[in-house]
């Protein structure tokens, strides 16, 4: 029974400790080299692992200040948004002048959050101008697909396509960090120091 048991809280740890945060806003240092791992797979290596790195520090650390943690279902959440919007290309600007790896529509929210249309070609602004605009529509509406159509279109039922591939791309997502996690945990150089609640900083 204990053994059948086991595997089941590893799976909770999985999805919840790696990205937990902490009370000095510190998570794993595996979660973010996981993320890392699939953004740059994601862009088939257009961006490179240290620049992926950044990016998952910078997401991390505004899901913290934001809601006040980060589970690796969050991070699975919002890196879905991010290969969707924009895949993961930083400076990028849209037509309606959205910005930005999130794609933060710069007219709506750049003066309300007191940042310069430029400052959101930043990877540390754009996420935490991002996650602010997912917040403030996830709290108005109160469930995730209409927050996320929302978030896309300014329209809580608007945008059903793309809520469709944010959750199925984070489905993906999913899978593909319990692979790299298994894997990391078979390591034998990593079995002995790999502790899943352990934290990191993120600056």
């Amino acid at each position: 029974m204990i053994r059948s048991v086991v595997p089941v809280l590893v799976l909770v740890l999985l999805i919840i400790a790696p990205f937990q945060a902490l009370a000095d806003k510190r998570v794993h240092q595996n979660g973010l080299t996981i993320c890392s791992i699939i953004i740059n797979e994601l862009t088939e290596g257009r961006v490179s692992l240290e620049k992926a790195k950044r990016i998952s520090t910078a997401i991390g650390n505004a899901g913290n200040r934001h809601f006040g943690r980060v589970t690796c279902g969050d991070m699975w959440l919002y890196l879905a948004m991010v290969q969707v919007e924009s895949g993961f290309r930083t400076n990028v600007v849209n037509y309606r002048n959205c910005r930005g790896m999130f794609q933060v529509h710069a007219p709506s929210w750049a003066r309300k959050f007191g940042i310069k249309y430029n400052d959101l070609l930043d990877p540390q602004v754009n996420a935490d101008a991002g996650i602010r605009v997912f917040k403030y529509y996830l709290e108005r509406y109160g469930t995730l697909p209409m927050a996320l159509s929302a978030y896309n279109c300014d329209n809580p039922r608007g945008a059903r396509r793309y809520v469709r591939a944010v959750m199925g791309l984070r489905s993906r997502i999913k899978t593909r960090y319990t692979q790299l996690y298994q894997n990391l945990q078979r390591r034998e150089t990593m079995t002995a120091e790999f502790d899943p609640l352990g934290t990191f900083p993120t600056h």
